[in-house]
């Protein structure tokens, strides 16, 4: 069960490599050898973080239904010993996945999240989870879950909480597009391609492909509702993937 248990683990950081080189066949491979390497190991608690890493991956990689079903299932399987921590993650996740599919049970969802949150805030922290669910964290999902239903008033409020948020560079940038978004549906073109060149220049940095693609995914979807002088360094960014130099 040792070694079945250490293939999870090995397996899911596989999958968060190939996610991020956006090499969607290779991720969902390792996603679920991961997610059966737990189970053989018996380790319901990483069966279960596996499963909602892969849901959240199939939300953000464009396959919201599916990502709902897999955190579903994975939430419904939760034992009653789970830790707070764990319903919060699912909760927040399952949020994101209904905002992307326009459902506004998702505002629902991450009220339930902030009070697991709440109720798990003076526990011991329990493996997988080894972090902390906080407000700041929950309030980066909930401003994602707003920006993708139009509720930009909420979406604002929610990335201002989350700000505080201790998130890796990587997942700041995701954020950032996200929130760029936001921006656009409130007509801030400026602020809006300026944060998306700083998350680009991220995702340059360290060399995340699931980066530049949510800033590519970004500009196409912006086409030409603002003026070219706004978009200009964004576009310059992203042309210098086809040039042989940097621009």
């Amino acid at each position: 069960m040792r070694l079945a248990a250490a293939v999870a683990e090995i397996a899911g950081l596989a999958a968060w490599l190939h996610a991020d080189l956006t090499e969607p066949g290779q991720a969902r491979h390792f996603y679920k050898l991961s997610i059966a390497a737990a189970g053989q190991a018996q380790h319901v608690l990483l069966a279960i973080y596996m499963q909602g890493s892969f849901g959240q991956y199939a939300t953000t990689a464009g396959d919201p239904l599916h990502g709902l079903r897999l955190l579903r299932d994975a939430a419904a399987r939760l034992p009653r010993s789970a830790p707070n921590t764990a319903r919060a993650w699912l909760a927040s996740l399952e949020a994101v996945a209904l905002g992307y599919l326009g459902d506004r049970e998702a505002l629902t969802l991450l009220s339930d999240a902030q009070r697991h949150a709440e109720a798990g805030a003076n526990a011991d922290t329990v493996w997988p989870w080894v972090f902390q669910f906080d407000s700041a964290k929950i309030a980066s999902y909930r401003a994602i879950a707003a920006a993708r239903l139009g509720l930009t008033r909420i979406a604002a409020d929610a990335f201002d909480q989350a700000s505080v948020a201790a998130r890796s560079p990587k997942q700041a940038a995701l954020v950032a597009v996200e929130q760029s978004r936001a921006l656009v549906a409130d007509r801030h073109f400026d602020q809006a391609c300026a944060l998306a060149v700083a998350a680009y220049d991220i995702g340059a940095a360290y060399e995340s492909e699931r980066v530049r693609q949510a800033v590519r995914d970004f500009r196409a979807s912006l086409g030409t509702r603002a003026p070219g002088r706004v978009t200009a360094e964004l576009d310059d960014r992203l042309h210098s993937a086809y040039t042989t130099r940097a621009t």
